[in-house]
């Protein structure tokens, strides 16, 4: 069944129910509500706020279970509504960027919602297309090479560890989390490793520390040296000693020593000197007594630090808590950092094809805007997008069963309720709209 359809049948018998028991509750102080303000309300559900210090005036065990349910809505709503507005700026920049007209834009612009940021991502996509397709501009004499590493989003476990705490104690579960710590299903886990963090034959490991072979990522100098880089230096940027190490070069970027971090362009074939934040293709140690963050095997001490590029999952789920536990794993899902991929593009001509001056500024300047706008619109489809669909499915099949007993909830929740499921309603809209448009960005640049 499509997820839209499947939301529609989830959310509608929810909302009616819900609905009709809020008309019958009220706000003021007469009714079972106990004293909320004003007709009916709900001023304790907002989206992408922090829900811990709102009390819905239940019993402990449904308190807990449904605080829970409204915090996974809010994150999830509040992440939806983010992405969405970066797509619309990213799709906007790349369509004006290649020549989009005015009027084109303007038509675009004057819709709302989803329904905008889909225009925006369709004009964009045609503008790359009479670029660069089979008979664009530029297309006919040559083609985009375009290089990143796929970009992925990191699940905090301690964030993860703290939700599900209200889950199993609302209902009387013990879990001893060190004895049983969470997975990381479909990713890796990344751990604060006591010694070395050792990549398996052919596989790079995630590395917070020293890097004995090649870091892709960021590489950050010690006090008073410098590293080598072939990125943007956040810092100050050297030549170096090779030919082609000439310092910085005319886009900003850097090629040569950089005092500070250098963040490496995708196809950089540099060691890192400095400490490496990114991945590595050999050992990643600690220096000293400290500790290093890898997800790789670790000879030392291990504390499980966060999930990338997969879904978290508690290891102390009791039957009980099941369904609350399912909104810790949304609520992580929602919060997980995703950080946008670094993007080489380069453009390739045919036949020893030549631009003017004209020509050759304006193919320099779409080049500059797919790199600068590609990378969010990639963490949409590539990263964020079924993790926040999969996520917003359970955590409204956990929140129906939740709010399917009306009997146990207090007036505020049930007036609290429809808001926080027609939050969630939005939320799948705005995602949905947000991975159409960037698939339509992608699918023009055949990636």
């Amino acid at each position: 069944m499509a997820f839209s359809k499947r939301l529609t049948y989830i959310a509608a018998p929810m909302l009616v129910a819900l609905t009709g028991a809020a008309a019958t509750t009220g706000c003021g102080e007469d009714g079972p509500g106990g004293g909320l303000p004003g007709g009916l309300c709900c001023d304790d559900f907002e989206v992408g706020a922090d829900l811990s210090g709102v009390d819905f005036g239940m019993e402990a065990e449904m308190e807990g279970q449904f605080k829970v349910f409204a915090q996974a809505m809010a994150d999830l709503s509040g992440v939806a509504a983010a992405t969405l507005g970066d797509i619309e700026i990213a799709c906007t920049n790349i369509a004006t960027d290649l020549g989009a007209s005015k009027d084109d834009l303007a038509a675009e612009r004057a819709k709302s919602g989803g329904a905008k940021v889909q225009g925006l991502c369709s004009l964009a996509a045609a503008r790359i297309d009479a670029y660069f397709g089979a008979e664009g501009e530029f297309g006919a004499e040559g083609s985009l090479k375009i290089d990143y590493e796929a970009p992925k989003c990191s699940a905090s476990v301690s964030a993860s560890a703290d939700c599900s705490a209200q889950c199993t104690a609302s209902v009387g579960c013990e879990c001893d989390v060190e004895a049983n710590p969470p997975t990381c299903e479909g990713g890796k886990m990344q751990v604060s490793c006591s010694g070395s963090c050792e990549a398996e034959a052919g596989v790079s490991v995630a590395c917070e520390g020293k890097c004995e072979g090649k870091c892709t990522g960021s590489c950050t100098a010690d006090v008073g040296a410098s590293v080598k880089c072939d990125g943007k230096c956040d810092g100050t940027c050297t030549a170096g000693g090779s030919a082609d190490e000439t310092g910085i070069q005319a886009d900003g970027t850097c090629k040569g020593e950089c005092e500070g971090t250098c963040e490496m362009s995708a196809d950089a074939e540099i060691e890192c000197e400095g400490s490496c934040q990114g991945s590595c293709d050999a050992a990643c140690t600690a220096e000293g007594s400290a500790s290093v963050k890898c997800d790789g095997s670790c000879d030392g001490e291990v504390e499980p630090l966060k999930c990338e590029g997969g879904t978290l999952k508690a290891s102390c789920e009791c039957d009980a808590a099941a369904d609350c536990n399912a909104n810790c794993e949304a609520s992580a899902s929602a919060k997980a950092e995703c950080h946008p991929p670094s993007v080489a593009i380069k453009f390739e001509a045919s036949g020893g094809a030549s631009f003017d001056a004209d020509a050759q500024a304006q193919l320099n300047t779409a080049i500059a805007s797919l790199k600068a706008n590609l990378p969010n619109i990639l963490v949409a489809v590539e990263a964020r997008g079924q993790a926040f669909l999969d996520g917003l499915d359970a955590s409204l099949d956990a929140g129906m069963k939740i709010g399917g007993d009306l009997g146990k909830l207090s007036g505020k929740a049930v007036v609290c309720a429809p808001a926080i499921m027609s939050a969630g309603a939005t939320a799948f809209a705005n995602m949905e709209a947000a991975i159409k448009g960037s698939v339509s960005v992608t699918a023009a640049l055949d990636l």
